[in-house]
This record gives structure tokens, sequence and C-alpha cells, in this order.
């Protein structure tokens, strides 16, 4: 099916996020969309991460960085201008979730054009001789799926550890001493003189090769806009949503798993249950409230906590996550400073 051109000439991050959200929500059955895009200084979160334990949040503000959130799970990324943005909006009938391969396969033939053998590694990153330039995230509505990446350009790779500052638990599962070492710019892999402009034309050409070609354009005009402002207004562009209140905790575990790490804080006062709070940088496509609620007031027990998840699909909410994993975190809790309790036998 033919993609429609999303004109968006923002760099605006809190509007950009806000107008991917919008389009996938809005798109009508039978419209396909492909928007590139950049934004200033930010770092984009996922979904269901903890900004505190993520963001050099000192840093970002003494240097202007925005920091927000977006809709689709998966880890943080640092963005500036050196940065190019893709976003795929396609029906779910012909795409389904967290089909990584086909989305990021424009990528690889436009690098594989310029001579550069870029390949899809883990769960959902590409890489060029092992250092990543591109992670993807996806998000799915009623009718469409959003999928959007990141291609690191000519970056300011130099703020990339200075604003993130990601748990251990993520260097050293993949055998790494830094997050410098972990990404490359494509720039220095092309041939001299490519610039975004060229990249950018290439891309657009072999996404079209790949959905049925490119028809069409759909200008952000005033009216459109206006719309997606009221939901940076709502949402995007709130510290409720950006930042968000972590409840009170007396006890803590994170542990990491093929398809992501995953942490989890409860609260629990006289042997009940009375807050829990799930982070992680795992690729779920929906809100993980429903297990986080199905926590709360019950029997701090490994028992009760057993019967609670038995009633959620685990997997479908964590993105693959199992229920056996989320009781491996669960049964490692270990109390904080003040805990009254012990961890769930």
């Amino acid at each position: 099916m033919p993609m429609t051109m999303v004109e968006n000439a923002s760099t605006n991050p809190y509007f950009n996020i806000a107008l991917d959200a919008w389009l996938v929500r809005n798109a009508k059955p039978g419209e396909e969309y492909v928007m590139l895009w950049q934004n200033e200084p930010a770092v984009i979160l996922g979904r269901f991460q903890n900004t505190f334990e993520e963001v050099d949040i000192d840093y970002a503000e003494a240097h202007r960085i925005a920091i927000v959130r977006r809709i689709s799970g998966g880890g943080a990324v640092y963005q500036d201008l050196g940065n190019l943005n893709f976003s795929l909006i396609a029906e779910t009938r012909l795409h389904p979730f967290n089909d990584y391969e086909a989305f990021t396969r424009p990528v690889l033939d436009t690098l594989w054009e310029f001579g550069v053998k870029a390949e899809l590694t883990g769960r959902n990153d590409i890489t060029i001789e092992g250092a990543k330039f591109s992670g993807n995230a996806q998000f799915r509505s009623g009718t469409h799926v959003l999928h959007h990446g990141t291609i690191l350009f000519d970056e300011d790779l130099e703020v990339v550890p200075k604003v993130l500052t990601p748990p251990t638990d993520k260097i050293a599962s993949k055998g790494i001493k830094s997050v410098r070492s972990r990404v490359t710019n494509v720039r220095p892999h092309l041939p001299p003189g490519t610039t975004l402009n060229d990249l950018r034309d290439r891309l657009l050409h072999h996404i079209g090769r790949h959905n049925g070609g490119l028809a069409g354009t759909l200008v952000i005009g005033p009216e459109e806009t206006a719309l997606v402002n009221r939901e940076v207004e709502a949402r995007f562009g709130r510290w409720e949503w950006n930042f968000g209140a972590s409840p009170p905790f007396n006890f803590l575990n994170r542990v990491r798993f093929p398809k992501g790490a995953v942490e989890v804080r409860l609260e629990a006062i006289r042997g009940r249950v009375t807050a829990a709070k799930i982070y992680g940088d795992f690729l779920a496509d929906r809100d993980i409230a429903p297990v986080e609620q199905a926590l709360v007031d019950i029997p701090f027990s490994r028992h009760s906590i057993e019967e609670a998840l038995a009633r959620v699909d685990v997997p479908a909410y964590l993105g693959g996550i199992t229920r056996e994993e989320l009781l491996e975190v669960l049964s490692g809790l270990e109390p904080r400073e003040g805990a009254a309790l012990t961890p769930p036998e």
C-alpha cells in the first residue's frame, strides 16, 4: 500500500513526539504514513522507563536538553540535529507488531547502497561493525502500528555518556565499558561528501520501494499544528508524563532478561501491598497499569502474588517478559532503608 509523506518542519521534540502519537491514533483504515524528522537536543525516553534513573537531569537542564517520553517502549536515546528520525505508520493487518525486520529493511538497503554493511542485531538495534547507530521501537493502536527509529548521522556523541545514566546491569550485560563505546555515527562510514539530505533522499526511496510507493503529501499546517499542540499541553509537555512521581516504596529489585530489563518497586504496609510500580526498557505495546494494579491491595506473600499474576496475561503487557520472569523479579525484592517487612517467601 502506498505511503503518504508527512511534511513536518518542526524540530521541537515535545511537538514531534506528540505528532508521532497523534498520527498513529488518528490514521484511518487505508491510510499509511512516512515521516522523516529531526529534534533539537533532547533525551527521548521509553514509555516505561524511570526518568530519574535514566537521565542526568542536572546536566540536561544546564545544557537545555529537553526530556520527553514517547508512547513506545524501549530505552532512552539522546538526539540532536545530527540525528535523523524516521516514522512509519502502517496498518496492523499488513504489518504485525514487533516485526522489526520489515520496518528496518529500508534503512539497511539504504546503507548497503552506500557501501555500508549494516545489520539488525539484538531486539531492535541496527549496527555497523558491532556499534549501534539506530534504535527502534513500536506502538500499536487499534488499527495501525507506529514504527519509529533513529539514525545517528553526525550527532555529538560526547554528550551521550554525560546525559544518559543507564543502570549498571544494562552496561555489564553487554560486556562494554561505557555508553560512548556502544554507538557510532553513520557519516564516517559513508563516501566522502555524503550529506544528511543525500541519506534522507535514498531512505525515502527505499521506504517507498518496500511499501508500494509514496503517494501524496500531508502538510502539517495550522489546523494540524493546533491539534498536536493540544496533545503537548495535555500530555507530552507535562511534568507528570515526562517525569512522573514514583510511589513511595520500601522494596525494589531489577533483573535483565533477553527481552529487556524489569524493575519492580513495592510499598507494603502492615503486610499488604499498597503501591506497585514497574519500570523497564521492554518493548511493550500497551499500558502496563493492569499488571501494577493486580499487585496492589493483596497480602505481601509469594502465594498471593502468584495468584494475582495468574489472572493477568503478563507477556502481553510486558513485551514478552513471562509471568515466571516477573515472579523472579518479585521473589528477589530487597528491602530499602526503613522497610519493616521481609521480601515474599
